[in-house]
């Protein structure tokens, strides 16, 4: 509980690296990380203002980074790989209302599936990642693109509502 308040804390200030008490915030709030996801390396970075659902659901590579605003609901597991950017105000999201023929959708549950962000990936701008999703090694993802439980090649460039390949081997 007090690692979540530290690290709650530490999430509303800013982080410019470019000062040395940025950076030392910035290292400090990766160790409360290190404790409070599921894993984290010691060299991700974490901009502020990060929504968190779930986090001991959350395991972040080395070099990733997840943007300002950015939103991580892990009610089932979500992996970020290495050498990850995800830009500002992007949501992940990993459960999803099941749709039962007539059934009233509310009285029809809910379903929870991974999602898995490979290794060398770019994440745009507000883009929305749904339940299921799997973004392989490379893969660029425009700004915008709502992507869903589907499987894209890797090494390309992914985009739109819903997301599909724009160009293969980047």
């Amino acid at each position: 509980m007090i690692v979540r308040c530290l690290f709650a804390m530490l999430n509303v200030l800013p982080m410019p690296s470019k000062h040395a008490l940025g950076r030392t915030l910035r290292r400090m709030k990766n160790r409360l990380a290190q404790s409070y996801f599921g894993s984290c390396a010691e060299d991700s970075n974490l901009r502020p203002k990060l929504k968190l659902h779930h986090p001991h659901n959350i395991r972040i590579g080395k070099r990733s980074s997840i943007g300002d605003y950015s939103r991580v609901i892990a009610a089932a597991p979500v992996h970020i790989g290495n050498d990850v950017l995800i830009a500002p105000e992007v949501v992940i999201l990993t459960e999803t209302h099941c749709i039962q023929g007539k059934e009233k959708i509310l009285d029809s549950g809910t379903a929870r599936k991974s999602v898995y962000i490979g290794n060398d990936v770019w994440i745009g701008t507000r883009v929305t990642i749904l339940a299921g999703a799997e973004i392989p090694d490379g893969c660029v993802v425009a700004a915008g693109a709502v992507v869903p439980a589907k499987k894209y090649p890797p090494y390309s460039v992914i985009g739109g509502v819903p997301a599909k390949v724009i160009k293969q081997e980047r």
